[in-house]
């Protein structure tokens, strides 16, 4: 069997399992033994997941596609009902020395949910970003972590794993792209109102050499519960929380951006978020070749999100503390 059609088997095995493509045969792996650590009251700074780090050298503007597999994160038996846990996860880039990359460039990228028990023992984080190297150097990415609830209180300890076998990879790839949601003002998201189709993370990704592209858009979703500050009090006590639905889309375009045929759509992902859960990030992924575009050069992808029921949903734009992308979206051809 030819490498093509072996790639092009595992993509689709992959795509069944959740994953992106090309989780397969990367350039490096970093896989982790088991890690624990406290949950904080608040939101404080990262923890390193320790073996998770990959170094690598790049010239300046070299693109590497970054994800991570078997990543999950636990709490211990002392959780009951209502001791909601969140818990955020990160990618994170800096130079091997330790320095952080430049104040104007984007670090990394973000997951984030509650776990609810007694029923969810833990929550698996997905990530994938691209990282793109400022200047030719040698740079250390890595899985980062951290738990907060208000639980946290008396002298109260709350202690969180990571088991063993998380991993972080590379790829590099000439024509990967990304893209993050700007912060618009001084707004904190977009509300989404009820019954409504929000269409977001607009982007023109040119394919390169090879048959095959992967589009990702990945969304950081929060219910809006009554009297929310970050929806503008548009959250009701009449709902226990949100659903909404997403999907990327891709239009294939000439180069004059004239449309050449429909829309071209990925899978529909379904996320229930309730007033416990608080937030999502909501993670999708588009896989298509290049014969779908009907001889188009390139194509112009979005993210819908569908508010099904419940509260309003506030979708968060910009960056997180230490330039880490919140909604975002990124490219490759293979």
């Amino acid at each position: 069997m030819q490498i093509k059609a072996i790639l092009r088997l595992a993509v689709a095995t992959l795509t069944l399992w959740g994953t992106s493509a090309l989780t397969l045969a990367p350039e490096a792996w970093a896989v982790s033994p088991a890690f624990e650590y406290l949950v904080t009251r608040t939101a404080t700074g990262y923890k390193d997941i320790p073996g998770t780090n990959v170094v690598f050298s790049a010239a300046a503007g070299e693109k590497s596609y970054l994800w991570s597999r078997n990543l999950t994160i636990a709490g211990d038996a002392t959780l009951g009902a209502g001791d909601n846990i969140g818990s955020t996860a990160a990618v994170r880039c800096r130079q091997s020395n330790g320095q952080e990359v430049p104040a104007d460039t984007e670090a990394g990228a973000y997951w984030a949910t509650n776990q609810v028990p007694p029923n969810e023992k833990s929550v698996a984080p997905y990530l994938r970003w691209v990282f793109t190297a400022p200047t030719a150097g040698t740079y250390d990415c890595r899985l980062s972590v951290t738990s907060y609830s208000s639980v946290i209180h008396s002298g109260r300890k709350v202690t969180m794993t990571v088991p063993a076998g998380a991993q972080l990879a590379r790829q590099p790839y000439t024509t990967a792209a990304r893209w993050t949601l700007p912060k618009v003002g001084e707004a904190k998201g977009t509300v989404i109102a009820q019954g409504s189709t929000h269409t977001t993370l607009g982007y023109t990704y040119t394919p390169g050499e090879g048959d095959d592209i992967t589009v990702v858009q990945d969304a950081a979703l929060t219910t809006c519960v009554a009297n929310s500050p970050i929806c503008g009090g548009e959250g009701s006590s009449t709902y226990t929380g949100t659903q909404t639905e997403s999907w990327v889309e891709a239009q294939p375009q000439n180069p004059d951006g004239a449309k050449c045929g429909g829309p071209i759509k990925g899978g529909i992902g379904k996320w229930n978020i309730s007033d416990a859960k608080h937030h999502q990030s909501a993670t999708n992924v588009l896989h298509l070749t290049k014969a779908q575009l009907g001889g188009c050069t390139r194509i112009r992808t979005v993210l819908k999100i569908r508010h099904v029921d419940g509260n309003p949903v506030n979708l968060h734009f910009g960056w997180a503390p230490g330039r880490i992308a919140a909604t975002h979206g990124l490219a490759f051809t293979y």
